[in-house]
């Protein structure tokens, strides 16, 4: 039912893209509509001010710049391999986490450093890759985990773009290519992540970016069901400085078949087999701030801490990123 869902999601919104801003013609190719966005405007001036924000279609690799009318946004900072920003970007984005371990699994940490992938191709339309990280954990005795992480990779189609109104609305599907065994990342075939997202703009300076989605084991034997509901709301104290907020919710729907042993599912690091916690609960809770230079860098940090009694992997949590966007 939710791939059916995800589905009709994407085939209802696919009118968007004969209504967008930017289109000329329903029968006219990209490449004539690319043609005419272009001399409809002076590339001799700032460019962010014409091309509906397409700097004039200039491309970088094969790929169109980001979507700068919705520039007052700020990324989500917790949460940030599946909550998933709304906008159509081209980006590379760094993130490391500091993460404390509770004492009911012998306390320690783990470091996790990765960096997110994203181009645009067309209006509507991205790639996304939003880990390729490693990570190590630190606990008294023994081996402990430590090595590549699952790569998810996908797109992500933009449905809803009000500029006018600021709001901006996505779907889209990853799929976590197998990571290594020493990062307890290779289990079973994978897992898919259908998610949604959106966000708008809240009086003159402040915004509330929102997602939900589905972590689906492709063989449910080695992994658990996973729903997601995460919200930020940022302020912009003055120009380019941000504070910000936000609550996650994690809810398993199904245990995995295998039992490791372990009281623990990773959360939303990895898929660890796990029995006995389908109806489970995790809320978390994130403050932090931002600051934006430019339109093109972004640079944040956040702490989250569990709200619920089950905390799973998360004791606390730091977070730290760096945002480089076309």
């Amino acid at each position: 039912m939710r791939w059916i869902l995800c589905a009709t999601l994407l085939v209802a919104s696919l009118p968007a893209v004969a209504t967008a801003d930017v289109s000329t013609s329903l029968d006219g190719s990209f490449a004539e509509q690319e043609a005419a966005l272009t001399s409809s405007c002076s590339c001799d001036a700032d460019c962010y001010d014409c091309c509906d924000m397409f700097n004039c279609r200039k491309r970088f690799l094969g790929l169109l710049p980001s979507d700068h009318c919705f520039d007052d946004f700020i990324s989500p900072i917790s949460n940030p391999f599946f909550f998933e920003d709304p906008r159509s970007l081209t980006e590379v984005r760094g993130i490391f986490i500091e993460n404390s371990l509770p004492s009911e699994i012998s306390g320690g940490d783990f470091q996790l450093y990765a960096a997110q992938l994203r181009g645009r191709v067309t209006d509507r339309w991205s790639i996304i890759a939003p880990r390729l990280g490693v990570f190590q954990v630190n606990q008294a005795g023994g081996d402990t985990p430590n090595g590549f992480l699952s790569a998810p990779v996908g797109f992500k189609y933009n449905f809803l773009r009000d500029p006018e109104r600021q709001l901006i609305a996505s779907c889209g599907l990853t799929y976590f290519i197998k990571g290594s065994g020493d990062a307890m990342s290779n289990f079973g075939d994978g897992d898919y992540h259908l998610f949604l997202s959106g966000g708008a703009q809240i009086f003159d300076r402040g915004h509330w970016v929102s997602g939900t989605g589905f972590r689906l084991p492709g063989d449910r034997n080695w992994g658990t069901q996973l729903w997601y509901w995460s919200n930020q709301w940022d302020y912009e104290v003055r120009d380019g400085i941000y504070l910000l907020t936000g609550v996650n919710w994690f809810h398993w729907m199904s245990n995995s078949g295998i039992n490791s042993g372990t009281p623990v599912t990773g959360l939303d690091i990895v898929n660890i087999p796990a029995q006995g916690v389908a109806g489970d609960n995790v809320v978390t809770g994130v403050v932090g701030m931002k600051l934006k230079p430019s339109r093109h860098t972004e640079i944040g940090t956040g702490f989250e801490f569990p709200l619920s009694n089950r905390t799973d992997i998360l004791r606390n949590r730091l977070y730290v990123d760096f945002i480089f966007r076309y």
